[in-house]
């Protein structure tokens, strides 16, 4: 098993020393941001927005309602998403170290303080109301436990190996914040929760043999939660064969077939469609916005939203195998994973094949906490791949070795003075600098 473990670079970076004209000119050759990532995601917002209000605008909203009510809000929480995607790109990731542990701190106070303070809405609660916007702490809670697991299997290094270093601190955070979330109820975030934790121990080289005890563990514990809860048993007959229940916990399920067979190859248009114009699929433009596109765009529509997913996924891993700095490895692989398993999650889902989560699809869905969540995850693998880009240009195109100068004699010193004091030669330009 090879271990994410990043390599030592064979030179040490000079963030402050002048740039000769030679390395400014391979500098401009380096890409300062990943591209094609970050296209990936334009596109998926600019599709979401579309398809947000071609799920909400119908009949019935333009008689009851503002019509457009869902799509001005989804693009307010669009702005602040990409205003919160542009700071954290330009905001260096190792400055979030210390920051781990206080926000940590500050996600358990929000999912103790949701469970206490928070309001009720479709049999769980897990939002907290604040003036004009709903905060669900549960998304700050997944970006945090990543952040968490990053920073301590970077700072544990060969020691992981060891049982109680492995899984000692990592599962008691885990398990604090799994245990909050199942009070809400939040089952499907738990079970991310652990997979990152599974996964990311897996990468960072623990051994197989206590993972694969975990594992089991693990299952039992999922089995008891699932079978002494009806409603998770429920949800869980009901995706075995949910037209046995198609109008009980079966409905939405059902309704999202018929939605995605209806659609065909091309789809019925944007604006069209009987199971969204008709309101028979349920939070069309939230959990099952996949479904409504799938309804009006087709299985073209479908295949274009998995490549702009699937890039997501192969640009941060690229960034991930790429990053020599431990932390940054860590943490892009852990965002990368988080987001390809909402995306999994939130596509299962909607074809019926695991039970009804309450997970939306990144970049697409209608809702603010994870619109802001998701665009801060992209800004961060934007800025680790950015500050890998700088660090390539280092090592591959050193400064040249500059000859020492001659001692001056008093009468050239003099001259010198008065050279400077007349002359306006620019200013010599550093890494920081020419990022600007």
């Amino acid at each position: 098993m090879t271990a994410l473990t990043p390599t030592a670079p064979t030179t040490a970076p000079r963030e402050h020393e002048p740039l000769s004209r030679e390395l400014r000119r391979e500098l401009k050759k380096v890409q300062p941001w990943d591209f094609p990532l970050l296209a990936a995601v334009v596109l998926l917002l600019g599709l979401g927005a579309v398809m947000v209000y071609s799920a909400t605008i119908n009949e019935m909203t333009q008689l009851t309602g503002d019509g457009m009510g869902k799509l001005k809000t989804h693009l307010l929480h669009m702005s602040v998403g990409i205003g919160l995607l542009v700071f954290f790109t330009f905001f260096r990731y190792e400055r979030l170290k210390p920051l781990v542990y206080p926000a940590l701190v500050a996600t358990v106070g929000l999912l103790v303080l949701v469970i206490v303070a928070g309001f009720e809405a479709g049999n769980a609660r897990r939002w907290i109301a604040l003036p004009g916007f709903n905060v669900q702490p549960v998304e700050v809670a997944k970006v945090s436990f990543v952040l968490f697991l990053s920073y301590s299997l970077a700072k544990k290094g060969g020691r992981i190996r060891q049982f109680t270093v492995a899984f000692i601190p990592h599962f008691m955070v885990a398990a604090l914040l799994i245990f909050l979330c199942l009070f809400q109820p939040d089952f499907g975030t738990s079970v991310i929760l652990v997979i990152l934790m599974f996964t990311m121990l897996f990468v960072a080289g623990t051994r197989l043999s206590y993972l694969t005890l975990f594992f089991f563990v693990g299952s039992f514990l999922a089995f008891q939660a699932i079978a002494s809860n009806d409603m998770r048993l429920g949800r869980v007959m009901a995706s075995i064969d949910p037209w046995a229940h198609r109008m009980g916990r079966g409905f939405q399920m059902v309704n999202s077939q018929i939605a995605i067979g209806s659609g065909g190859v091309f789809g019925q248009g944007l604006g069209y469609g009987g199971q969204t114009i008709t309101g028979f699929l349920p939070e069309g433009e939230t959990d099952f916005i996949l479904s409504v596109t799938a309804e009006q765009l087709g299985a073209l529509g479908l295949v274009f939203v998995s490549f702009l997913f699937s890039m997501i996924l192969v640009r941060g891993m690229k960034i991930a195998r790429a990053t020599e700095d431990a932390f940054g490895r860590y943490l892009a692989f852990g965002l990368t994973l988080l987001l390809t398993l909402q995306v999994a999650i939130n596509m299962l889902v909607a074809v019926a094949l695991i039970p009804t989560k309450g997970l939306t699809l990144p970049f697409v869905s209608y809702g603010g906490s994870s619109m802001l969540m998701t665009c801060a995850t992209v800004g961060i693998l934007l800025n680790i791949s950015r500050s890998h880009g700088l660090k390539t240009v280092r090592q591959y195109a050193p400064e040249p070795e500059k000859p020492a100068p001659a001692p001056k004699t008093r009468r050239q010193q003099q001259q010198s003075r008065f050279s400077l004091k007349s002359s306006k030669r620019p200013k010599a330009q550093t890494l920081d600098e020419v990022l600007r």
